[in-house]
């Protein structure tokens, strides 16, 4: 009997994130984080249906990557600001705060890119480690794209290229000119927003339309995005009050920048290309409006019901996700499969094709969470060069 209650056990995906879901979690990020993700597999699992479906997708679709830009900044901002608030500002303190960072994100990285690399190596016989080495130091996509092996991946070069530079660049303001940090961040901030948006001005003067086609997924021109969520972590420390002044009506505000935003992309009110809303504009307004979102989201912490449970576990499982639902399990498994060799009715393949699409992707997320990503994930402690305040994690 205690041996079949424990195999329940074992099935059962609550009792796998028990740990988590007793955490002291932010259910309204883990909304936002798991309807982040799973827009992001449905736009990239859309291809399997025919042209018709694929049509009808644009109703629903969003940036979800920029989402999670947005969600980082967030907080992986207060992480980094409490950090300098609490501790000495030293080379130290900044060591620390990459070494967390990377024990967090490049391990399952370099695991899932490892495996994408073996299959392209089996698949293909001319294959060479040199056609994907960029993607170890993520060069693949900071100034221009080449080599769309592991495409998804670009959303991580963004990320860790920001986390890398930024952080570096506000100790670099506090240790040298001796500011504080509510200045230097104050400071940065204006930099790369002020920086990023004349690139993107370049290519509008420039009406480059191979570059306009691409920028959105090359990393100096999205460095944005990731401080609009940093801001919000600043406001959201520095400026208390005014984070829960109108959370409601901020909430209201930026679903009301993505139904405008949606209106134009279904018009099409603006169809250049290069033009100043596609180039400049559009990103941006999607990053304001997930920042416009926070202040409501953080005062939502109930999450008892199971479907809040759900909604919980797909945002722990969601970087595991991420980076194993296109590259490697669509295109590396599915589309490998010779379906046509059981059966030539398509109303059989698509819906199996795509229920094996969702189902291998949080199967194998499940496995790579519970047994690397988070161990990997716990390793950081133990290398800590300081202790941290605060128990958040990303």
């Amino acid at each position: 009997m205690k041996k079949k209650l424990n195999l329940i056990n074992v099935l059962n995906p609550y009792s796998l994130f028990s740990k988590e879901l007793n955490t002291d979690r932010i259910f309204g990020l883990d909304i936002l984080r798991a309807f982040a993700i799973i827009v992001v597999i449905m736009d990239h699992g859309k291809f399997m249906f025919p042209r018709k479906i694929v049509e009808l997708h644009q109703y629903v679709q969003f940036d979800g990557v920029t989402v999670f830009f947005v969600l980082s900044g967030l907080l992986i901002g207060k992480i980094l600001i409490k950090q300098m608030e609490h501790d000495k500002v030293s080379f130290r303190l900044l060591l620390d705060f990459w070494i967390r960072r990377w024990f967090r994100t490049l391990p399952t990285y370099f695991l899932i890119l490892s495996v994408v690399m073996v299959c392209y190596s089996i698949k293909d016989a001319s294959f060479a480690f040199v056609k994907m080495s960029r993607y170890y130091f993520f060069c693949q996509n900071f100034f221009h794209i080449s080599h769309l092996y592991f495409p998804e991946a670009w959303s991580l070069s963004v990320e860790e290229w920001f986390y890398f530079m930024i952080p570096a660049l506000i100790f670099l303001f506090i240790l040298v000119f001796k500011l504080k940090p509510k200045i230097s961040i104050l400071i940065v901030v204006f930099i790369v927003l002020c920086s990023v948006t004349f690139l993107r001005y370049t290519i509008f003067l420039d009406h480059d339309e191979e570059k306009a086609r691409t920028f959105h997924h090359i990393v100096i021109f999205r460095l944005d995005s990731i401080m609009y969520g940093v801001i919000g972590a600043y406001i959201n420390y520095y400026c208390l009050k005014y984070w829960n002044l109108i959370p409601g009506y901020l909430f209201l505000a930026g679903i009301g920048i993505f139904v405008l935003q949606k209106y134009f992309s279904l018009n099409n009110i603006f169809p250049d290309l290069t033009g100043a809303y596609k180039v400049i504009f559009e990103f941006s307004l999607t990053s304001l409006g997930t920042l416009m979102l926070l202040p409501y989201l953080t005062t939502l912490k109930n999450r008892k019901c199971n479907m809040g449970k759900i909604i919980t576990i797909i945002s722990i499982l969601s970087y595991s996700m991420y980076l194993t639902h296109m590259t490697l399990i669509k295109d590396m498994i599915l589309y490998s499969i010779p379906w046509t060799s059981f059966t030539t009715n398509y109303n059989i393949i698509i819906p199996v094709m795509y229920s094996l699409y969702w189902g291998i992707t949080l199967l194998l997320s499940i496995i790579i969470y519970q047994f690397y990503e988070s161990p990997m994930t716990r390793l950081r402690d133990q290398f800590s060069l300081v202790q941290r305040p605060e128990k958040a994690t990303t």
